[in-house]
């Protein structure tokens, strides 16, 4: 009984398989699936040990070595790290009294300097709440430095 049962459902099988133009598709899909339990290499790096804090310890060495391991995490490290950290204050770094425009930095477009002139206004007015309508709010323009105006290259 067991046997005319099979060769029913296998004779079923072979006439659906013969009139199924994508059942080998279907096989492959079924065979190649991704597993939704299967770990991500996040994950790995969270079950890794914690590493002690050592003045010592040279992330760009740990990166380079477990790159082959973590290839996602190490570009994002690349990613990163490569952001120079810059010791100046911010205000320091957008102050326009001859820092934003130098004898030697005098090579951003006049549109870029006025747009972060602008932007440093807009920002710190933001900051201060100073100005309740966008009429009270200034913004100075490249023209208004007057010791830095010779040095724009367009």
């Amino acid at each position: 009984m067991a046997s005319q049962s099979e060769h029913v459902s296998g004779s079923h099988d072979k006439n659906e398989v013969e009139t199924d133009p994508l059942a080998d598709f279907d096989k492959f899909v079924a065979s190649n699936s991704i597993d939704v339990t299967s770990k991500t290499e996040l994950d790995f790096y969270f079950e890794e040990n914690v590493l002690p804090r050592v003045p010592t310890f040279d992330i760009l060495g740990w990166c380079k070595t477990h790159g082959v391991k973590y290839p996602t995490l190490q570009k994002m490290a690349k990613d990163i790290l490569a952001i120079p950290v810059s010791s100046v204050a911010s205000e320091s770094a957008f102050n326009t009294c001859g820092r934003i425009i130098s004898p030697h930095r005098c090579k951003l477009h006049a549109n870029t300097l006025e747009a972060l002139m602008c932007t440093r206004t807009w920002l710190w007015n933001e900051i201060n709440a100073t100005c309740s309508t966008s009429e009270e709010m200034s913004c100075n323009t490249l023209f208004d430095e007057e010791d830095d105006v010779d040095c724009v290259t367009e």
